[in-house]
């Protein structure tokens, strides 16, 4: 030993204890309750609050309506029998719109007004034929009941035909003028997209299969002064007149013995002429999220679909278990375009009784259920 008292010798230095076991040990523990922590919050449902990140996206919007591209034209030319004359109208029809139309999916609806009151085809086919046809009645001077006669004539002298059996097809008023054929329902939207463009208050008439399997029968209503008598209905204070469309000579007023019979010349249903909106529920997603503690809840997606031709503005869906209805849930309010789907209008959180039920699914809309669905859950 020096003079310092410093030990300069061979001895061992001796070192503290180090901390790191312990901090690893406390991080683990830490890890575990975290992750005890997720999993009950997983289980009561608080995730979703906890985590923004598991919140439902926005729903998304798509259109239904097609596209098409041609330059070309279709030449159609029709001739008819009327007022003891023979009738012909050639018309170039542009192939754009007869492409659209029969690309266009039908709609899941026994309103067929929306056939007639789609707007795309009126500047370029409609109202064209409609302004030429009301030219040549008043050229021949013919009154209102004549002229709406006059135009049912052209119609009648289309081919009758009908769909395939149990496949209801009904066509837009460009496919009817291009196949220059068609069916009832298909000849009564083409002749009330001419009348209404040609300012006459028409309407669809609806008769309901009397049979299994059976397709129905539909004709037209208008409201003309001084019709001398005939077949008619009382729709919204005003009169309609029958009209048949699909064979000849039937005039305003006239009702085939065989729809007198068939149907009592009971009317299921008058279709005015106006746009509408039209949803319908076209898709549907649904699970249980099953919890250890806590009751276990269900979660529902759907698709809705505006097969109208006019916007739906507020509409949301509501879903709850039958006999549970105090626990529905309802989605957030939504507008949606005609020719649009909405995929993704989530509602969540919805109670599951003991033993399960029936989840059933509400689509609302102007104050009103306008589609339902439901489906057993155990």
């Amino acid at each position: 030993m020096d003079d310092s008292g410093n030990n300069w010798g061979g001895g061992r230095q001796v070192r503290s204890p180090s901390n790191r076991p312990r901090v690893m040990g406390i991080m683990v523990v830490v890890v575990a309750l975290l992750a005890v922590i997720g999993v009950f919050a997983w289980q009561l449902g608080w995730l979703s609050k906890l985590n923004p990140f598991s919140r439902p996206s926005a729903p998304i919007v798509v259109s239904i309506e097609p596209t098409a591209s041609s330059g070309d034209t279709l030449l159609r030319t029709y001739s008819w029998r009327y007022d003891g004359r023979d009738w012909e109208l050639t018309m170039q029809i542009p192939e754009d719109l007869h492409l659209y139309y029969s690309r266009m999916e039908r709609a899941p609806l026994e309103d067929y007004s929306i056939y007639v009151t789609h707007p795309k085809d009126d500047a370029g086919v409609t109202d064209l034929l409609a302004g030429e046809l009301k030219r040549l009645a008043v050229q021949r001077g013919y009154n209102a009941e004549e002229t709406v006669n006059f135009t049912a004539n052209l119609i009648q002298s289309l081919k009758y035909q009908e769909d395939p059996p149990n496949e209801e097809y009904p066509n837009y008023p460009v496919e009817t003028l291009v196949d220059k054929a068609g069916d009832c329902e298909d000849s009564a939207i083409l002749t009330a997209a001419l009348l209404q463009a040609m300012d006459y208050d028409a309407v669809l008439i609806r008769f309901s299969p009397v049979r299994e399997g059976d397709a129905g029968h539909m004709a037209v209503g208008v409201a003309v002064d001084g019709v001398a008598g005939g077949y008619g209905y009382t729709y919204d204070g005003e009169k309609y007149y029958y009209l048949e469309t699909t064979s000849t000579p039937w005039e305003l007023g006239d009702m085939p013995p065989d729809i007198q019979s068939e149907y009592g010349g009971k009317s299921d249903a008058i279709y005015e002429l106006v746009r509408i909106p039209a949803l319908r529920f076209t898709n549907f997603t649904w699970g249980v999220n099953n919890r250890w503690f806590g009751e276990d809840t269900a979660y529902l997606e759907v698709t809705v679909t505006n097969w109208g031709t006019a916007d739906a503005d507020d509409f949301y869906v509501r879903a709850f278990f039958e006999g549970h209805e105090s626990g529905a849930k309802q989605s957030a309010t939504y507008d949606l375009a005609y020719g649009y789907q909405m995929s993704g209008v989530a509602t969540r959180g919805i109670a599951v009784p003991s033993g399960g039920g029936t989840l059933s699914v509400e689509l609302w809309f102007d104050g009103e259920v306008v589609d339902d669905w439901s489906v057993a859950i155990s």
